[in-house]
């Protein structure tokens, strides 16, 4: 107990400033608020993790799958409005939608866009410039074709770099000027473990990982002096119908059940458990906090010890 309050004590010196909590209130506000953080299981809205986002209009693409819906939701409890693009229709997305609203009174707009389609991404963002600043961008939305090199199509080929790449790249290029403009800015590509090391029959989502990967660094580099920042999560294999949809393809070739294969893909985790998508959403919500104003350029494994082992 002594070294968790020593930490918090040190951890709240530094941020001062950011946090408005001083020193001479930590001996009082430390029980109470370390309770509080236990009972409300990490909730961003207490004590040192309150991330100072309230205002900030927060645009995830992918919003209606797994992953994208998580981190919409965990931006909005971190004080975000929030908007939406995927290229399914409102009703499909409402789940995410309804949730978000449920437990927040932060804005929340959606907005259809085939992301394989430059003039769709073009419109959208043009629709949406006029009614707010985009203050952070998370690049969701992916693809995954599981083919050996000689039998992959190139419509699939296009369609995953599509997807994967060139859509982050128009989304980032329709807001990073005004992020430059106003002299802040969060931009976070969800790569994968797959951008960091390659794997067989899936060079498409490979190549566009890694593609994703070096556009972060790009970017970074660019608006490093304007106050914005650009990273790349790579998480390892997350529990989503994308990753059932993958071990299905591999079990095409297979003998083996889907259970035993995922179990496999589980094995090969040091960890020995998947990536939990709130795990990555929460650190989306770090990145975007004043803790993370001076990370930028990286590309983070939240992947179970898998590109080390």
């Amino acid at each position: 107990m002594f070294i968790i309050l020593m930490s918090l004590w040190l951890i709240c010196t530094i941020v001062n400033s950011e946090y408005r909590v001083t020193s001479t209130s930590l001996s009082e506000e430390i029980p109470a608020k370390l309770s509080s953080l236990v009972c409300c299981n990490y909730t961003f809205k207490n004590f040192v993790v309150e991330m100072a986002l309230d205002g900030k209009t927060a645009l995830v693409t992918g919003f209606a799958g797994a992953i994208g819906s998580t981190i919409a939701k965990t931006l909005a409890n971190a004080g975000c409005d929030v908007i939406g693009i995927d290229r399914v229709k409102q009703k499909i997305a409402q789940k995410s939608i309804d949730e978000i609203k449920a437990g927040n009174r932060q804005d929340i707009s959606y907005f259809e866009c085939d992301l394989l389609k430059k003039e769709d991404v073009k419109n959208v963002s043009l629709e949406i410039k006029p009614t707010c600043k985009v203050d952070i961008i998370v690049n969701v939305a992916g693809q995954l074709t599981v083919d050996k090199v000689e039998d992959m199509t190139a419509e699939d080929w296009d369609e995953d770099i599509g997807i994967n790449l060139t859509a982050p790249f128009l989304v980032i290029k329709q807001f990073l000027g005004s992020m430059k403009e106003k002299g802040w800015g969060r931009i976070i590509n969800i790569s994968s473990t797959c951008g960091l090391v390659a794997r067989p029959s899936m060079s498409s989502y490979v190549a566009s990982k890694t593609g994703l990967v070096g556009l972060t660094r790009a970017v970074a580099l660019e608006s490093a002096e304007f106050g914005v920042t650009c990273n790349a999560i790579c998480p390892s294999t997350v529990d989503t119908p994308l990753v059932t949809k993958m071990i299905k393809d591999f079990q095409k070739t297979s003998t083996k059940s889907f259970d035993e294969m995922k179990e496999e893909y589980i094995q090969c985790l040091p960890t020995k458990r998947f990536t939990e998508a709130s795990q990555i959403a929460d650190l989306v919500v770090f990145l975007c906090s004043p803790a993370g104003n001076n990370i930028t350029g990286t590309a983070i494994p939240v992947d179970g010890g898998y590109t080390t082992s």
